[in-house]
């Protein structure tokens, strides 16, 4: 799952760094790498539900780990003031949660799809 996990964050990654998909890479990205890279995970056991709920905890978690350290670098070097830190810590909070749910309806589609 791990594996899968790391091929969907690739995919993430880079529909948000390529200009002019990033419009619609960032928002849709981490659907599309649940979709695509729970075919790369080696675990083909359980319901499609279990493994969108698995796939999307993990994905949760690292980007939760990427969002707190590039929030973390940006606070140090540039000291935002009281605000903008709230704003920017928010991310750390929104962020994990709509990577981690949306990934997992990448996962859910994907395997009921398969299903059929």
């Amino acid at each position: 799952m791990i594996k899968g996990v790391l091929v969907g964050f690739v995919i993430m990654l880079i529909l948000a760094l390529v200009p002019i998909v990033h419009l619609l890479g960032i928002p849709f990205g981490p659907f599309i790498g649940g979709y695509y890279g729970i075919s790369a995970a080696t675990d083909s056991q359980g319901s499609p539900g279990h493994k969108a709920l698995v796939f999307g905890v993990w994905t949760s978690l690292l980007s939760l780990i990427a969002a707190a350290i590039i929030i973390a670098i940006v606070d140090a070097f540039f000291d935002p003031s009281g605000d903008l830190r709230v704003i920017l810590w928010g991310v750390v909070i929104v962020v994990p949660f709509y990577y981690g749910s949306m990934a997992g309806l990448g996962v859910w589609f994907a395997e009921l799809k398969a299903k059929l």
